[in-house]
């Protein structure tokens, strides 16, 4: 029942708390989709090759999933979390959105999507920089 509380109070008073759970998400469902489609970096014309280069759609499936599943956690435990878990959880989904803008931008042109993940890598990077010991 307590988490079904905490979901309540973010979705109603915590804005700050509901972008980390949005984007904490967004990690995960970037994740669980590249666990399931196979062969995307090679079938999309090169946007995904700087990722191509690095690791295959698993190894980056994975790791966006575990990031994803880590952040979502963090915002939806019924007690604070250690600020050590909290700061982590934030680093992990901002890593990834911002692999995402900096992929996008290695592709000319870059593609409209650009905007978004740097966008959602900024504020991510804000979460981290605003995350205190004694709060949320």
């Amino acid at each position: 029942m307590g988490t079904v509380r905490r979901l309540r109070a973010i979705l109603i008073e915590a804005p700050w708390s509901s972008y980390d759970l949005l984007s904490s998400l967004i990690v995960a469902g970037l994740g669980v989709y590249l666990l399931i489609v196979p062969g995307l970096f090679q079938s999309v014309g090169g946007v995904y090759a700087p990722f191509a280069s690095v690791a295959g759609e698993r190894v980056w499936g994975g790791l966006f999933l575990a990031c994803g599943i880590v952040g979502v956690m963090n915002v939806l435990w019924c007690e604070r979390p250690p600020f050590g878990f909290r700061l982590l959880s934030r680093m992990g989904v901002a890593f990834c959105l911002l692999c995402f803008a900096l992929n996008n931008l290695l592709y000319q042109p870059p593609p409209l999507s650009t905007v978004t993940y740097a966008l959602l890598s900024v504020w991510a990077l804000w979460g981290i920089a605003r995350t205190k010991s004694s709060g949320r």
